[in-house]
């Protein structure tokens, strides 16, 4: 049996925009705090069998939930859920999140974020619950990944939210296959089946000196398929997804679109400094730029409400920058940027490492646009509402054992 955990002390200071969704309920700073625990136990039966369960404690609350409280008795179909909550479990298969406590300015609540049991004959290896997966070759963004992914301004990656899978990985000859089964569930009806599921497989192999990766999913009624790579070039390393999608309804005229990312990374001393670096071009097939008129179409708002959207332009660029400051200091800037409107957002962040099992983080959300853009703000459909978000300052403790 295996134990190990965090414990992450977070604090924010959000600076809401006078044309935003915070005009109706205030636009003093915001002071938010949060406490995580997080246990994790795996318990070995044997050789080729064990299991592993994540249990998660969470705390906080602050201005963001009192203004969200505000918000959702104000105007509860656009805030069904106000500001901040507990992570949702409303799509998965199994509602594994408990409430202890839901205030005007503080929530309390526990979770199972992994409970799976992992068996591995000869041929391979099942795996069967709440675990984590990921596909995809993206930094910033990361279109082939259905489940649960990143979102472009999660800077913290060290651990991924779970979702209920069946997974399956056998080798074939010289590749790799992966099956997937997700269970999840219609929000609005509790009802489980293959249109609110996903069922995949994905072939990773080489073929010369390319690493190469080929994707079928049947995605809630959709249809996902999708090829990467990543190589070399150069010094630099290089990495290129492209995902077609065809639509079980056609979403303003198409009945499918094309998503893809592309990035190049590589590493160097300068000033008798490491650093290290990447770009990422990304493009998001299924928008036109109309951002609000967007909103009202069920192929955009069904992603953006199950998490696997992030992005309502069609090009963006991003990139990275990393100093390394001292061993245990690193500095990183990340810059992303909406091609079509010039707005976008910067995400400057130091990491301390204050010891081996203690860190430190300070991070920047900056946004920048003119009114009408994506991060500058534009009017919500027959709300009154502005998107513009707010700018924050976030710094957390966290303390690994």
């Amino acid at each position: 049996m295996e134990w190990d955990g965090h414990l992450k002390i977070y604090s924010r200071i959000l600076f809401p925009k006078s044309d935003s969704v915070y005009q109706y309920v205030g636009l003093s700073p915001n002071y938010d705090g949060y406490g995580e625990l997080c246990l994790n136990n795996k318990t070995f039966f044997s050789d080729t069998l064990f299991m592993e369960v994540n249990y998660e404690a969470l705390a906080g609350g602050g201005g963001t939930r009192e203004d969200g409280e505000k918000l959702k008795a104000h105007c509860p179909a656009i805030f069904p859920d106000g500001l901040s909550g507990p992570i949702r479990d409303e799509h998965r298969f199994f509602n594994l999140t408990a409430p202890l406590h839901e205030g005007e300015r503080s929530v309390l609540y526990h979770r199972l974020d992994r409970a799976f049991f992992s068996f591995s004959p000869d041929w391979g290896e099942i795996r069967i619950g709440r675990q984590a997966v990921t596909w995809g070759h993206g930094f910033t963004f990361n279109p082939m990944d259905l489940f649960n992914p990143f979102a472009p301004t999660d800077l913290e990656r060290d651990y991924k939210t779970g979702d209920d899978l069946v997974l399956v990985h056998f080798p074939v000859k010289r590749a790799g296959v992966d099956l997937i089964y997700a269970a999840h569930r219609d929000p609005d009806t509790d009802k489980a089946g293959m249109d609110q599921s996903s069922l995949g497989v994905k072939l990773h192999t080489n073929i010369g000196r390319l690493d190469t990766d080929v994707m079928v999913a049947r995605h809630y009624k959709d249809i996902v398929t999708g090829i990467g790579t990543a190589g070399n070039l150069a010094d630099a390393a290089f990495r290129l997804d492209l995902i077609g999608t065809v639509l079980d309804q056609k979403s303003r005229g198409r009945g499918y679109y094309i998503s893809g990312v592309a990035n190049l990374d590589y590493s160097w001393v300068w000033l008798d400094r490491n650093w290290y670096g990447y770009i990422e071009l990304y493009y998001n097939g299924l928008s036109d730029n109309d951002y609000a008129d967007q909103l009202l179409d069920p192929a955009v708002s069904d992603r953006l409400d199950r998490g696997e959207l992030f992005a309502l332009g069609r090009w963006y660029a991003s990139a990275n920058v990393n100093l390394e400051i001292h061993p245990l200091v690193n500095a990183y800037i990340t810059p992303i940027i909406n091609l079509h409107d010039g707005s976008g957002i910067l995400l400057p962040r130091v990491v301390y490492d204050f010891s081996d099992n203690i860190r430190i983080s300070l991070t920047l959300l900056l946004n920048w646009g003119a009114a009408g853009t994506e991060y500058g703000g534009f009017v919500i459909p027959d709300t009154g509402f502005t998107t513009a978000p707010a700018d924050t300052v976030s710094a957390w403790i966290t303390w690994f054992f």
